[in-house]
């Protein structure tokens, strides 16, 4: 973990040129919860729900169904952050209920587990896998942050504290 997964879904979630591409976006951080039970539940409290319905005392099949027709017709990005789950049945559940929006939909899948992205594949799926940066760009990196110039030789103290917390 560590290399700015979460980070990166978050700038994309959040760029306004993809708001331009989307009727509806939904952000669900699933973790080690991947109960289709608890993921619907999240998907549904993350899309607009203008009557504030409460979910959690819903059955599986009313979730389902409500899912489905909050996403029938919907150019959706869906983003499931900091996915675990590998189990290729329960991906299937989840990928039978959300496979009913329109052409160009798109799902944003994090995850530490490279088996886990080809859980849910799609007819234009695509796989990045993020690197750690290397300790001199990581330090590189952060001078030009901290300094209000970018240049890196003239800050030799901020080089030194970038050093320190490189380390870490």
């Amino acid at each position: 973990g560590g290399v700015g997964k979460t980070t990166l879904a978050k700038l994309v979630f959040n760029n306004t040129n993809i708001d331009a591409c989307f009727s509806l976006k939904m952000w669900v951080c699933v973790s080690n919860d991947f109960e289709l039970r608890n993921v619907l539940i999240k998907i549904l409290n993350s899309a607009p729900n203008p009557t504030r319905e409460n979910f959690n005392n819903s059955e599986t099949e009313q979730l389902q169904n409500r899912l489905r027709n909050t996403l029938q017709g919907e150019k959706f990005l869906l983003v499931l952050d900091d996915v675990w789950n590998e189990d290729r049945a329960r991906w299937g559940e989840l990928k039978e209920i959300i496979d009913v929006g329109v052409e160009g939909c798109k799902i944003l899948l994090s995850t530490r587990q490279e088996t886990a992205m080809t859980m849910l594949p799609t007819k234009s799926s695509n796989s990045y896998l993020l690197q750690c940066l290397s300790k001199e760009d990581s330090r590189s990196l952060f001078v030009k942050s901290a300094s209000e110039d970018g240049d890196e030789k003239s800050h030799p103290k901020l080089l030194g504290i970038g050093e320190e917390i490189v380390k870490k």
